[in-house]
């Protein structure tokens, strides 16, 4: 019995020391699901280390205002919204009274820009009238500013003189080639013309103004007629630089030489400048009158002989420096006779005339090339063309 216990005793405790070791494998199989997907360690080598640890995670409630850009981040760089973006916001606000728009402006500024600068001076008065309130009030007083100093400083036309000074401004109407000057100014004037087969005509002549509306003159030229010796006086009977427009009286008087006789040449001439904006003008001179002759007949009697001579020349001044004109003139008798009929000789002319300048508002000198060709002509046949240059130096 003694043998029997002791082994039933040693079974037990082998029994003891082995059931740990079966139930181990069971439990890891109740549980191995879980680590089913965990990569062997070979794998584990291969992937990469994760960041390392930036300290503990801050699990306080976010600030909503960290998302907005603040003004201490900004980077530099300017919103910029597109015009027609920015023109839809600007016309979506509700204007006050007399506000504007920039859209309003911009199409202003445009438009003005295209105007001379009286004219634009008096555009943005009324937009200021209009627009009391105007967003871009600061800018349009520096541009008016600008304007006025523009008009105080004489960088301008005489045209742009204000009314007061008017009485004394010059107006600098453009030189005619073969008419007469009918802008009294104080000026020596030569020249030349030079007509196929065998006309030639040099000329040479001084005018003093004696006050802004009043000039004396005296020269020698050739005539259809023969040299002559002339003297006389231009009197503007209107001359107003405001207006641009002259109303001119002239009286000639001349001792033609070979024949010799005398001869008055009363004429009345009108002359307007009209302004196109900018530097761009024409000039419009219109003229007539009669070279009255008293010239002895074969008996030794003194005969009336009159001409009527006139003409209109149109000057097209597209800078201050370059002057293009179109002119015509007229020499003609016996209008109305019945057996011999009309005497004639009428030109047309063409040309180019160029300005130096002592200012803006001042000329110094001014040159003229032209050429000229008779479209009428009955009896008198002076040339078949000619051509002609001038010079005119402004005292």
């Amino acid at each position: 019995m003694g043998h029997a216990f002791r082994f039933r005793a040693a079974l037990l405790g082998l029994a003891l020391a082995v059931s740990p070791a079966l139930s181990g494998p069971a439990w890891a199989q109740d549980f191995g699901d879980l680590d089913e997907d965990e990569p062997a360690d070979d794998e584990k080598a291969d992937q990469p280390k994760p960041a390392d640890d930036d300290g503990p995670i801050d699990d306080s409630e976010p600030d909503d205002d960290e998302f907005l850009v603040r003004p201490d981040a900004d980077d530099g760089q300017e919103l910029k919204f597109d015009d027609e973006l920015e023109s839809e916001i600007e016309e979506v606000k509700t204007r006050g009274p007399g506000e504007d728009t920039a859209k309003i402006y911009r199409e202003a500024l445009d438009e003005y820009a295209r105007l001379g600068p009286d004219e634009e001076a008096l555009a943005w008065e009324r937009y200021m009238r209009k627009y009391p309130n105007s967003t871009f009030k600061a800018r349009i007083e520096t541009r008016l500013d600008e304007l006025n100093q523009e008009l105080y400083d004489g960088k301008l036309d005489a045209s742009y003189e204000r009314t007061a000074d008017a009485g004394k401004a010059e107006i600098n109407f453009s030189q005619p080639l073969l008419l007469e000057n009918i802008d009294p100014r104080s000026k020596l004037r030569a020249g030349f013309e030079w007509g196929i087969p065998n006309y030639i005509n040099f000329f040479a002549d001084y005018e003093q103004q004696l006050f802004r509306e009043m000039s004396v003159h005296a020269g020698l030229r050739r005539r259809f007629t023969g040299w002559t010796i002339e003297a006389g006086t231009h009197y503007a009977i209107v001359k107003s630089a405001r207006t641009n427009f002259l109303l001119t009286a002239i009286g000639d008087v001349r001792l033609n030489v070979g024949p010799a006789f005398p001869a008055i040449r009363p004429q009345l001439a009108m002359g307007k400048r009209f302004k196109f904006g900018g530097d761009f003008a024409i000039d419009l001179n219109v003229q007539g009158g009669s070279d009255i002759a008293f010239i002895k007949n074969e008996g030794g009697d003194m005969i009336f002989s009159p001409r009527a001579i006139g003409g209109a020349n149109i000057m097209i001044i597209p800078t201050p420096t370059v002057r293009v004109y179109l002119e015509s003139s007229t020499y003609m008798k016996g209008f109305g006779a019945d057996q011999v009929g009309t005497f004639a000789f009428n030109q047309f002319s063409v040309g180019i005339r160029f300005v130096g300048r002592k200012s803006k508002t001042q000329e110094r000198y001014d040159v003229g090339l032209g050429a000229s060709v008779p479209y009428q002509q009955r009896y008198w046949g002076y040339h078949n063309g000619s051509v002609a240059a001038d010079m005119n130096y402004f005292l």
